[in-house]
């Protein structure tokens, strides 16, 4: 197994095993504001997660595949939300912890993400999908919603969104976020107390 193909099909564990190797290694410090702003930040993570995986057939795969080129919902947004939302939710938690914190984790997220992970399923896609992809991809921004009008974006993001296979894809992220984000919110009371 190549390096890169290790780094995708662990790309969940590594971002949670590097939380839990920080969070009791690095210097914390409690904020209520901040604390305040990661918890929203939590939530639009998830739920971004959670339409996204609301309107795909499957994402939590060991390996780089693609049955269909979906391109509705928040994909009509940008080509990655679930990688949006996890750079959210990580976020969140790291802004529970200080803003060092922010600035670190957004540095290893989008190396191993933009570096790592990207190149290599866009690669995928363009080999499978073709124009398509391309096209896609010319017109859609990969993490962060581009200045398109607001109504294009609307229009675009219609289609199937199934709640129960979104639920059935994402309940263990949603267990995951929320161990996490206890595991932080004791780091810091233990700081605090």
């Amino acid at each position: 197994m190549s390096f890169r193909s290790a780094v995708f099909k662990y790309r969940g564990l590594l971002l949670g095993v590097f939380f839990v190797l920080a969070l009791f290694t690095l210097p914390a410090s409690f904020s209520l504001p901040r604390m305040f702003l990661a918890v929203l930040l939590l939530f639009a993570g998830q739920a971004l997660r959670f339409w996204a995986a609301g309107v795909i057939s499957e994402y939590r795969t060991l390996v780089i595949g693609a049955p269909v080129l979906v391109k509705h919902g928040p994909y009509a947004w940008i080509r990655n939300p679930l990688y949006a939302g996890n750079a959210l939710i990580g976020c969140g938690w790291a802004l529970m912890a200080g803003w060092t914190w922010v600035l670190c984790f957004m540095v290893i997220f989008f190396a191993m993400y933009s570096l790592l992970i990207i190149p290599d399923e866009e690669k995928f896609l363009a080999e499978r999908f073709g124009e398509e992809y391309e096209s896609f991809r010319r017109e859609t921004p990969s993490m962060f919603p581009g200045l398109r009008r607001i109504s294009e974006h609307m229009r675009a993001s219609r289609g199937a969104f199934d709640a129960a296979k979104s639920w059935s894809m994402e309940w263990k992220s949603l267990w995951a976020n929320a161990l996490m984000t206890l595991l932080v919110l004791e780091r810091l009371f233990l700081i605090k107390g």
